[in-house]
């Protein structure tokens, strides 16, 4: 395509005043033509000449700022299929961005940087060395209003450079650094003299605010510059411990700037000024740089001499908070508490070494950090006076742990949503409650010693000026018809709930359950509401210390939450009932009397809720209750089964909450056991939904539909023609992909179980489908979950499935002999293949002659397989066969493939197949070998014969599904166990059937069969005859 070129650019306007048209076609083919234009060469140039021309129309202009930011992001880094910009044009577009600094509109001049970031993320230092000292030559302007934008390319590019994180760009970011430090700091430095010199008058005059706002804008974009070259362009000394020059130089001069700004902070002011949230910006970026460099350089932060004024100085700000309580700054604050958590938790001063790199030098740093921390520690020691900690642990508590009268604005108006904005607060870091919950605990963590009594006894003083079921009758100002009593001892019981691991040893649970706790539950009273709510969460974080006989007092306090309509005390009760039933002293029998009112009253809270999140804590406890009580849930279970139909529809496009419900079913269908097929009515539907591949929810749903449908089938009594028509879904499923052969594979295992020979006969062709598609396109353990379908399916129907089953049998049988399979799979194919010929032996060398047009042998087994010159490729592919079976005998593990291989050997002897006798020795020596085992030792008779054929490595049982554990449901257990008797393995006796079929092999080859036996190696002859006899031998050689 043709460059565009000056003569475009005309076009090129037009376009982007079309496109920003009110009229719809002229807009839709202005943005077709852009689209077209946009990977032409020559796109970004124009774009820049329409952006330099300050008379185009300002619209417009803003759409070429745009689309050149675009284009540049996605077309200068060259990507295969997209084309890129000519080397040509990216030198003549560095040029032009610097003459696109100076741009009067704000919102250009940020897009503009944002170019240059993106730039300079690709190009520096290889293909614009020249870069920095370029910017830093515009910055010798006299122009404010270009250095004003030099200032903000220079913070974006550091934003995008600072992100790198491979070494060779860490090292040019440092050199970055080394550039930039100086002239950004000296500049800083001169803005903030000024600053703190012209504050004082321009917050009073409105008329110097302005000029004071430009200087503001340069140092606040300047510090964020300066903070990530003090924590990006040197090496953490964490790691390195070496000290970093620049914290020193910069740490105090951040610390005085912000206590002295703070100090020049008003109070109240009169009005909200731009000056005025400029300055609160400025102190919150002062604050979080402190932060920032003393988690990254903790050590230098350490060794400059404002370390320990800079943790007095956040202290001071968090117990003095009541006294700035017009100014109530919580961004700040938060960060004041950030410092002292940091300091408190920080790895390097507890002597961590998890930081260092593995070297030769790793334990000389040790050594050294060793030293280092042990000075930290005795200097924080010092610091922590018993006086400040308690004065710091106690204004947490009064000041930050209360609750608002705007929060309980928030209950009033909205409990649920109140409840969730209370709990589920995100990133405690950004939270000022939840941030000085963190710190109280960090604080209890560090100094049990000292600080536990003092939260006993801010406990007892609470306890005193606010006891049990007074809370109605206390005096002061009510805050929403609260007392200021009742907000404190919430705020000491949220104290003493966030720490109950510190405080295990401090507080006699028991007395205070029975005196306080219990009487406070109870309380219905509007001004006992927060109370009676905390009281709740505070028994589910102290459930470790309730004993056995109060816990029936505790579930009945409990469930007084649930009714009353209040969510906000329900869902309080709905999280203390969770934690007493899923705590490890939980025990069926105190809680069954409180089960059927438990479940009446939060299917009403379910109905009630409002919140998705309430709907899916609610039932998660459902499940929670369920899964404990096992079978004991039977009772309960059709009153919860009543329910499901009208949830499962309130929950459409609410596939978490979805997800609850087929777990609580899982689980349902399970404890009923054989009576699972008295909710087939409102199961059945649910099933055909979530294993519907067409459904929008199959993503979340499928995978527990599946397991759903298996706890069923598994517990079902009789074949259930719409249970086993699921089926047809499950093919779907599977031809897809093989994402869920985990529970796909019991699935059609369960089915051919369930189903019998109608069955086989209606679904057979899609059981076929689906294993001859999966077996050699899966992984090892696939292979493993597929081999007990095909031995099941063999197993119930020896007349009919092999036939049915040759060509998933014939995809094994190429799989194994082309050395595809691990040696695992291969081992445990030999008993699929050992059932064909002992149950079908005129079918077993049929399928060989049918599969060998179809396999090609390997070279060597090939030669190897023709060594007595069998014309017939069918027998050539079975002696292949032979001689991997005889090879890979002893990889088989299970006792009971052992001997349903062994006497598969046996029927091979009948084969009218000379080569055969030619491995007649290997074939004894297994067959003896697996005989002494089952018949002719001891032990023998003790050998237990269960339903697993294979080995066990591949997994696939229900602890790797993650489902409910079905395995042992009775429906399935008496099928297996059934088939299990008729399992020839345990009504053939080894012994009998070697003697039988040797004497066959004798009748079929005469001479030739006696003159091997006679070969045989004397010790094995021995052993063959101890077996054919009966009797008692030495252990066969190894």
């Amino acid at each position: 395509m043709a460059q565009l070129g000056p003569g475009d650019i005309g076009n090129l306007f037009e376009c982007l005043k079309g496109a920003l048209s009110s009229n719809t076609t002229t807009r839709q083919d202005a943005e077709r033509a852009l689209q077209s234009l946009e990977d032409r060469a020559g796109f970004c140039s124009c774009l820049a000449e329409i952006i330099a021309s300050k008379e185009a129309e300002h619209s417009a202009r803003w759409l070429a700022v745009v689309h050149f930011k675009n284009s540049v992001t996605r077309y200068w880094r060259p990507r295969p299929g997209q084309g890129g910009l000519s080397d040509d044009e990216k030198h003549y577009l560095r040029g032009k961005l610097l003459d696109l600094i100076h741009q009067e509109d704000s919102q250009f001049a940020v897009q503009i940087a944002v170019v240059f970031a993106k730039v300079a993320r690709y190009d520096y230092p290889r293909h614009w060395p020249s870069l920095f000292g370029d910017l830093l030559g515009k910055l010798q302007t006299q122009n404010t209003l270009t250095t004003r934008r030099v200032y903000l390319v220079l913070h974006h590019i550091l934003k995008e450079l600072s992100s790198k994180r491979l070494a060779s760009d860490q090292r040019n970011f440092a050199e970055v650094t080394r550039q930039l430090f100086e002239p950004l700091w000296a500049q800083w430095c001169n803005d903030t003299q000024l600053i703190v010199s012209s504050l004082p008058e321009a917050l009073q005059n409105a008329g110097q605010a302005q000029p004071l706002l430009l200087v503001f804008e340069r140092w606040l974009t300047m510090l964020k510059g300066l903070r990530r070259m003090v924590l990006f362009g040197f090496p953490s000394d964490a790691r390195t411990l070496q000290q970093v020059p620049a914290v020193a130089q910069v740490f105090p001069v951040l610390l005085q700037a912000l206590q002295t700004l703070l100090g020049l902070r008003p109070g109240k002011p009169t009005m909200r000024s731009q000056l005025f949230a400029m300055l609160d910006r400025g102190l919150l970026k002062l604050a979080k740089a402190l932060c920032n460099i003393q988690e990254m350089h903790p050590w230098s932060c350490y060794h400059c001499s404002v370390f320990v004024p800079a943790l007095e100085f956040c202290c001071g700000q968090v117990v003095e908070a009541q006294q700035r309580e017009g100014a109530r700054f919580e961004k700040l604050y938060i960060q004041f508490m950030l410092f002292i958590h940091g300091v408190i938790k920080c790895p390097s001063y507890r002597g961590s070494s998890s930081n260092f790199e593995i070297s030769s030098a790793a334990k000389a740093q040790a050594e050294g950090l060793k030293a280092m921390a042990g000075e930290a520690q005795a200097a924080l020691a010092s610091f922590w006076t018993p006086h400040r900690l308690q004065m710091l642990c106690t204004a947490l508590v009064d000041h930050f742990f209360p609750l608002t009268a705007k929060e309980l604005e928030e209950w009033e108006s909205s409990p649920e949503e109140f409840h969730h904005q209370m709990v589920n607060v995100g990133a405690w870091q950004e939270h000022m409650r939840t941030c000085a919950e963190v710190l109280f605990a960090t604080l209890l963590e560090a100094h049990r010693e000292t600080l536990a009594p003092v939260v006993v006894a801010m406990l007892n003083r609470a306890s005193e000026a606010c006891p049990p079921g007074a809370a109605a009758q206390l005096p002061g100002p009510l805050s929403r018809g609260v007392p200021p009593a009742v907000l404190a001892k919430e705020a000491v019981y949220n104290a003493v709930g966030t720490a109950a691991f510190e405080l295990h040893d401090y507080i006699e649970f028991t007395s205070w359950f029975r005196m306080a706790l219990l009487p406070e539950l109870a309380d219905s009273s509007l001004a006992g509401r927060p109370l009676r709510r905390r009281a709740a969460l505070l028994l589910g974080q102290w459930v470790a210390k309730l004993s056995t006989e109060d816990r029936p007092a505790a579930y009945r306090a409990t469930l007084s939450l649930l009714p009353g309509g209040d969510a906000a005390l329900q869902l309080a009760g709905v999280t203390s009932l969770h934690a007493l039933v899923d705590d490890w002293e939980f025990t069926e029998a105190q809680f069954l009397e409180f089960v059927g009112p438990c479940f009446e009253l939060l299917m009403a809270f379910l109905q009630s809720a409002a919140e998705y999140d309430t709907q899916l804590q609610v039932f998660n406890l459902v499940n929670l209750i369920i899964d404990r009580l096992a079978d004991s849930i039977k009772p309960f279970a059709n009153g919860i089964l009543a329910m499901v139909p009208k949830l499962w529809t309130d929950a459409q496009g609410q596939s978490l909450l979805q997800i609850q419900i087929l777990l609580a079913l899982q689980r349902l269908v399970n404890a009923l056991g054989v009576d699972s097929p008295s909710c087939y009515p409102l199961l059945l539907p649910i099933l055909k939904h979530c294993t519907d591949i067409n459904q929008p929810d199959e993503l979340n749903l499928l995978e527990d539909g599946l397991q759903l449908w298996l706890i069923a089938l598994r517990n079902a009594t009789s074949p259930h023609a719409e249970l086993l028509a699921l089926f047809s879904n499950l093919a779907a499923v599977m031809e897809r992909s093989s994402e869920h052969i985990q529970v796909a594979a019991p699935l059609m295992a369960s089915c051919v179980l369930l189903g019998g020979a109608d069955f086989l006969q209606a679904r057979g062709h899609q059981v076929v489908r689906i294993l001859q598609a999966l077996l050699g396109n899966v992984k090892e353990k696939g292979t493993l979950l597929l081999l007990p379908v095909l031995d099941t399916t063999i197993q119930c129907f020896p007349a009919d499935a092999p036939l049915l089953l040759e060509p998933a049998l014939q995809r094994l049988l190429a799989g194994i002999l082309a050395g595809r399979e691990s040696g695992l799979v291969v081992a445990s194919s030999m008993s699929v293949f050992a059932r064909v010929l002992l149950q079908s032996p005129p079918f077993f060398p049929q399928f060989f002659a049918r599969a060998a047009p179809h396999i090609s042998l390997p070279q060597a087994q090939a030669q190897a397989a023709a060594g007595s010159q069998p014309a017939d490729p069918g027998q050539r592919l079975l002696l292949a066969f032979v001689d991997l079976w005889l090879d890979r005998f002893d990889a088989i593990g299970a006792p009971a493939g052992r001997k349903l291989c062994a006497l598969a050997l046996c029927v091979l002897l009948t084969l009218p197949l000379p080569p055969i006798l030619e491995r007649l020795e290997l074939i004894v020596a297994h067959i003896t070998s697996v005989w002494f085992e089952v018949e002719g030792s001891d032990s023998g008779e003790r050998v237990h014969y269960g339903y697993d054929y294979y080995n066990s490595v591949g997994g696939g049982g229900d602890a790797d599904a993650l489902v409910v554990s079905s395995e042992e449901a009775e429906g399935e257990s008496i099928r297996r166990r059934l088939l299990h008797e008729r399992d020839p393995v345990n009504q053939l006796q080894l012994s009998a059937v070697l003697k039988d079929k040797l004497q066959q092999c004798a009748a079929l080859h005469g001479e030739a069969f006696h003159a091997m036996t006679a070969r045989l190696n004397p010790s094995l002859a021995s052993q063959l005859s101890g077996a054919i006899n009966g009797g008692s031998t030495a252990a066969p050689a190894q």
